[in-house]
């Protein structure tokens, strides 16, 4: 039976219920479906006895005294079951075209056994499980809504490009039957049908059509320059020109993993590379003279592996941050190029040494070339990857000195042991896909991101960087003016999780939004050392009393431990969760509990650690920030404070300064609206 007189029809039914069946679909110039079929036989069930013989009829398969079996005897010996062998196939030319079809059944009129007794097992034709064993009652519904019974969906698949996928359909009866001698029918059709579905467009295509259509409309501009090798090679198309005004680069924003990202470029092969939109953190890069981001093991020269702080920051801190640990989206295909280079308009050497893979570092840094890229189009103070804040590039300069970015936007280099911002970046696979117009008001979403958000959902199940409101913090219903918070982190387990957040806004003595950054951090360099010492001019006194109380919110908080630490120099930002021991000379805790000794605040409001997640400034730059504590110490009589441009000082902890509150909330502080983007936060409460 020929069906292409039914072009006009998205989608089309099937009976494809013969003993060996083929099914044909074509994708035409409107995108409709022609299908046909090359038989159209039932087949039956009957119940009658008590022996297990399996016949073919015909039209139809009947189970003569068929005894009820278990799921598990009949997989194994599935050869002495009888089957319908069906195959499905298709070529649809256009990538950004699919086709869905789904398997279904529909039961044949008359029946006198019930479908609660049938199973029903799809393997392909060598027997490897598709789906079930399922009772046939149970499936769910077909999505075909024009059949005129209720197909029950047995499987439904969706194919690009050429394919041919062979099936096979077993059926028993099962073993809770119970045996009588009345003669019981039970006969139903395989059905299928395909329709064609959009494709998700994978996110290089997206971010094409949208380069060429700001291009139509702004013919002076040009939104991207590409990057050749040696060889002539296209080795990365990347995005560059302004932040602001004409041909700005303001359309390429991506919301993922509780973080805004920026795309900078797009391989030929479709995967594309992103940065965050605003430091991280902020950490030494590594100890003094030693600039190699990454350095692999080599036995013969006795060179042992040696992973930088940011390398150990952006793969074992901030990658677990991410959803599924990136492990959907990253490309491991690719390198990051992090050999030493002098000059940033010429693209650094591959070499080998210095090419660390994405399956050694899922998260790199962009280099001093890829950055000069993404304004040379412009300017360096104008470019849209320019944040305000000093951050640390990938490759170093010359022995001593790593690539950074300075507050004004200008590339230079520096000592590594100096603190600045780190910006991670990722690559992700070509065929992910996003949706959305890639403004910071609506930014695109990749494929793989969390799963939506209902009402009343908890928020400790909630990820590392999403912002939010408190309900008791709105007027009637507006929350412009509520004050906006950030997720930290997620600690505990099971139901006595505790979700850590820290204030997007410096703590402030009233409620007129003059910076109270007067204060000093306390009356030691240890946080929460001023016990009953009742003196508001000390930030761990004031932020546990006055500010607390005044907090709208105070019953969703629950008192929570700030690790505070001590972090030299130079030294690993890991040490900020521990204290070196006053007889360990090595001032090396990392992995060695003997020599650990914790130094932590217990109470309602802390700050910040060196190194945790968000501790770092945060803002529009230089002149909308001010001087702020963290809660680590870094000498004797000194504790860490990040200066207005985003680098890390050590300070005198009687000096004042500004501080960002942060506190911890309970396990059972819900989500009442809001989708947890800056521009759109949670709105929580109890």
């Amino acid at each position: 039976m020929n069906n292409s007189d039914s072009s006009n029809k998205k989608k089309k039914d099937l009976l494809i219920t013969g003993i060996t069946f083929l099914v044909i679909v074509l994708l035409g110039s409107t995108y409709a479906f022609f299908t046909y079929s090359r038989s159209s036989q039932a087949f039956t069930l009957t119940s009658n006895g008590i022996s297990a013989e399996f016949t073919e009829g015909t039209h139809e398969i009947n189970f003569q005294n068929a005894y009820p079996i278990s799921d598990e005897f009949a997989i194994e010996n599935l050869d002495k079951l009888t089957y319908v062998d069906f195959t499905v196939s298709g070529d649809v030319a256009n990538p950004d075209e699919a086709i869905t079809y789904e398997i279904y059944l529909t039961e044949k009129s008359g029946n006198t056994l019930s479908s609660d007794y049938i199973k029903v097992y799809l393997t392909d034709e060598n027997d490897n499980q598709v789906s079930g064993p399922s009772i046939y009652s149970s499936l769910t519904n077909t999505t075909y809504a024009n059949d005129a019974n209720t197909g029950k969906l047995v499987f439904k698949n969706t194919q690009t490009g050429t394919f041919s996928k062979d099936y096979r359909l077993y059926v028993w009866l099962d073993q809770n039957y119970s045996q009588n001698s009345v003669s019981q029918t039970f006969s139903f059709y395989v059905n299928l049908y395909a329709y064609n579905d959009n494709a998700p467009e994978k996110a290089a295509v997206t971010l094409t059509k949208k380069i060429n259509s700001l291009k139509a409309d702004n013919p002076s501009c040009n939104y991207t320059v590409e990057d050749y090798n040696t060889d002539e090679e296209l080795e990365a198309t990347y995005l560059s020109g302004p932040a602001t005004g004409n041909c700005a680069i303001d359309f390429n924003y991506v919301w993922w993993s509780g973080k805004m990202w920026r795309i900078t470029a797009i391989y030929p092969d479709g995967a594309i590379k992103m940065i965050t939109d605003n430091n991280i953190t902020s950490i030494a890069f590594n100890p003094s003279n030693q600039v190699n981001y990454y350095t692999k093991a080599d036995p013969e020269n006795e060179i042992a592996e040696a992973k930088s702080f940011a390398f150990q920051f952006l793969n074992e801190d901030f990658l677990d941050t991410l959803y599924n640990q990136g492990s959907d989206v990253i490309d491991t295909t690719k390198y990051w190029n992090a050999t030493k280079n002098t000059t940033s308009s010429n693209k650094p050497a591959e070499a080998e040494a210095t090419m660390i893979p994405t399956t050694t570092s899922p998260i790199g840094l962009l280099n001093n070339y890829e950055y000069y890229k993404s304004y040379q189009n412009t300017t360096y103070g104008n470019g849209y990857l320019n944040i305000g804040y000093y951050w640390w590039l990938l490759n170093p300069y010359n022995s001593s000195d790593v690539w950074f970015v300075y507050n004004d936007g200008y590339s230079y280099h520096d000592f590594t042991a100096e603190s600045i911002g780190v910006r991670p970046s990722i690559i992700i696979k070509a065929e992910i896909s996003m949706s959305g117009v890639g403004t910071k008001e609506n930014p695109y979403r990749l494929s793989y991101d969390y799963d939506s958000v209902n009402t009343n959902d908890l928020l400790n199940i909630r990820y590392s960087g999403e912002y939010i409101k408190f309900a008791s913090d709105g007027n009637n219903g507006n929350y412009d003016a509520a004050p906006l918070f950030r997720i930290v982190g997620v600690e505990g387990s099971g139901n006595s999780k505790i979700t850590k957040i820290v204030s997007m806004d410096y703590a402030t003595y009233d409620n007129s939004g003059t910076p109270a950054n007067t204060k000093m951090f306390a009356s030691t360099v240890n946080f929460g050392a001023d016990g009953n010492t009742e003196s508001n001019e000390y930030w761990d006194y004031y932020l546990n009393n006055d500010w607390y109380d005044n907090l709208s919110f105070k019953s969703s908080i629950v008192s929570g431990t700030f690790y505070i630490g001590d972090v030299e120099r130079a030294w690993n930002y890991k040490l900020a969760v521990c204290k070196t021991a006053s007889s360990d000379t090595t001032k090396v805790c990392l992995g060695n509990a003997e020599k650990r000794v914790t130094t932590a605040f217990t109470g309602n409001v802390g700050l910040l650690r060196y190194g945790e997640m968000f501790s770092t400034q945060e803002g529009n730059g230089y002149s909308s920030s001010i001087p702020m504590l963290l809660i680590t110490k870094s000498g004797l009589l000194t504790v860490w404070r990040i200066n207005n441009d985003g680098k890390v000082f050590s300070s005198s902890y009687d000096y004042p300064y500004g501080a960002r509150p942060s506190l911890y909330l309970k396990s059972t502080v819900k989500i009442l609206s809001g989708s947890g983007t800056e521009l759109d936060p949670y709105v929580v409460g109890l």
